[in-house]
């Protein structure tokens, strides 16, 4: 046990993951089987299909050494988180964030913070039925949006610049 890093519980012993705090089996890679278990519940049930775009880009909010390297990438899951809380996941502003985003756009990439949200996917990935986990899925999405609040100014004005783009 290195630094309380451990959690000893009923079942074996759970690292946490580095990124988001979750405690699983793994550590980081033990996170990233929950985001694969996400994605085929998303292939299986059209209900949970839904959201997955929403709970994929909060859970690369809270994973950003890996998916969000570069200012675009950055960019496009913070739009995009935005885009499922504040425009309901409207197709034609995803659209227009991927286009902006492949255009030729200078954008700095903002620091990533170091709490990310205190939800994370193993809360959702909890609930057995679709629609709480539906609902779990929007509870996680906001409170990494919500952990993100200092950024939600650029996050609007990239969406507005992106629409504009799309409008041309």
């Amino acid at each position: 046990m290195k630094d309380g890093n451990l959690t000893r519980g009923a079942g074996p012993v759970k690292e946490h993951c580095p990124d988001c705090g979750t405690p699983v089996e793994g550590g980081r890679a033990g996170c990233q089987s929950l985001l694969d278990e996400l994605t085929a519940l998303a292939y299986a049930s059209p209900q949970f299909a839904a959201v997955h775009s929403l709970a994929f880009d909060a859970y690369c909010m809270q994973h950003p050494d890996r998916y969000c390297r570069s200012a675009k990438s950055y960019a496009a899951h913070l739009t995009r988180l935005c885009c499922g809380l504040e425009y309901d996941g409207r197709p034609d502003v995803y659209r227009a964030i991927q286009k902006w985003l492949n255009g030729n756009v200078e954008i700095e990439k903002p620091d990533a913070l170091e709490k990310r949200g205190r939800m994370t996917i193993a809360e959702v990935l909890a609930y057995a039925g679709p629609q709480e986990r539906i609902a779990a899925v929007h509870a996680w999405a906001g409170d990494v949006w919500r952990a993100h609040a200092h950024q939600h100014d650029l996050a609007r004005r990239w969406i507005r610049e992106a629409l504009a783009m799309a409008r041309q």
